[in-house]
Order: structure tokens, then C-alpha cells, then sequence
């Protein structure tokens, strides 16, 4: 396996890690919250020099290759995080604040708008990539041949942190955040931080194994249409 791509999945986690981070604005002075934001912008823009290849591909692609979910949800988050970063700039009081621009409160909103757009959408292409990742975990853990009780065990615990993440996402209210409906029912980081974080995790969680499971049903679908046309 090359360190190189080792490296390119550390940055990756860690640019999701500081989006994760950079949510709980409350929490975080303007000036740090700024600098997170900084710092991940740089590592999605390595990440998309890293992959440049498949975006010069994209207009050639056949389809299912890559598959249409891969391409919608990839064109989706790159929209969410150029929203982001656009009204990133315009807001900015400390980072870019020297720029002669400005943005009101409606730029604003569709900050806060765009930055639950690409988490969720984050969580998606985790998902996606989610056989990967493991096979990749798999090899570093030295882990061997897939067996029925493994296998079992992290089902159940996918199915625990689904359940566990439906629960946050109504805890945290994503669905008017999603939709931009004015909300003033903050998270209180006075009482728990990490219950924030920990909600926020589990509705990653849930959303991945959303799209993995997702991918893994439209190519097993893919695959008997395509035994059922070659027997007509």
C-alpha cells in the first residue's frame, strides 16, 4: 500500500474532522472558527488536486462508471462547499477581513445552510467509500479472511449507530437546518460538549451506512437486470 495514499486518507478524515469541528460555532471563538474553516478549505482543495483525474474523466463517463450516485453526490458536495466558501469570505471578520466585501444576513443563512448541506453530503461520500476504507483498515490491522461472527458484530453495531443517529437528527433539529427554517434553539455547550459532537457523529454514521448500504442495493439491482436481459 503506498504511504502516499495513507497520507491522502489522513488529510481526507482530518478535513472532515475540522468541518465536524467548525459546527459548533458556540463553542469556538469567530477567530478560531475561521481558522478551522482555513485549514479544511486547503485540505479539500489537496483533496481535489489529489483526484483531479476523476473530475477530467467525468465528462466521459459511462454510465455506472463511476456510478450515478458517486457522480451526483460528488458535483452535490462540491456545490455545498463552494457555497460555503463563497459566504465564508463574505462574512469573515478576522481571516478575510481585509477584502473589500461584505455580506448581510442572508449570507449568513446560507453559510449556515451550505455548512449542514456538506456534512450530511460528507457523510454520503463516506459511505460510498466506506468498502474501501475498511479494506484499507483491514490491511494495516494485519485482519484476516471476513467471518460470520466479524461480520455479525459490525452489522449490529451499524445498525446501533443508524438507530442512535435517526434519534440525534431530531435531537439537533437537522431538518429546519437543512431547509434554512429559523431556529434560536441552540445547542447549550454549558451543559454538554461532548453530547454535540457525539449526536453529530452518530448522524455521520447513520448517513454513511445510508449510502453504503444504498450503493451496495443499486448494484445488486444492476446486476440482476443485467442477468435478466442476457437470459431474454
Amino acid at each position: 500500500m503506498s504511504p502516499f495514499f495513507l497520507i491522502r486518507l489522513v488529510l481526507d478524515f482530518t478535513a472532515a474532522g475540522l468541518l465536524l469541528v467548525a459546527l459548533a460555532y458556540w463553542w469556538l471563538d469567530n477567530m478560531s472558527h475561521e481558522l478551522i474553516g482555513t485549514g479544511m478549505f486547503i485540505l479539500l482543495l489537496s483533496h481535489n488536486v489529489f483526484n483531479r483525474r476523476w473530475w477530467a474523466r467525468l465528462p466521459k463517463a459511462a454510465p455506472g462508471k463511476p456510478s450515478f450516485l458517486t457522480i451526483a453526490s460528488n458535483i452535490s458536495i462540491a456545490l455545498a462547499i463552494s457555497a460555503l466558501l463563497v459566504t465564508s469570505v463574505l462574512i469573515s471578520r478576522a481571516v478575510f477581513a481585509f477584502l473589500p466585501v461584505s455580506g448581510g444576513p442572508t449570507a449568513r443563512e446560507i453559510h449556515i445552510l451550505a455548512a449542514y448541506w456538506a456534512f450530511i453530503l460528507a457523510a454520503v461520500h463516506l459511505g460510498l467509500h466506506w468498502s474501501m476504507i475498511m479494506a484499507v483498515i483491514g490491511r494495516l490491522l494485519r485482519v484476516g479472511a471476513p467471518n460470520a461472527i466479524r461480520t455479525a458484530s459490525l452489522r449490529a453495531a451499524a445498525g446501533a449507530i443508524a438507530a442512535w443517529g435517526i434519534h440525534s437528527l431530531f435531537v439537533m433539529g437537522i431538518g429546519d437546518r437543512l431547509i434554512a427554517r429559523p431556529s434560536i434553539d441552540f445547542w447549550d455547550f454549558q451543559e454538554s460538549t461532548i453530547g454535540f459532537f457525539l449526536h453529530h457523529i452518530a448522524m455521520l454514521g447513520t448517513c454513511a451506512c445510508a449510502a453504503h448500504y444504498a450503493a451496495g442495493w443499486l448494484r445488486w439491482a444492476g446486476g440482476v437486470r443485467r442477468v435478466t436481459d442476457a437470459g431474454e
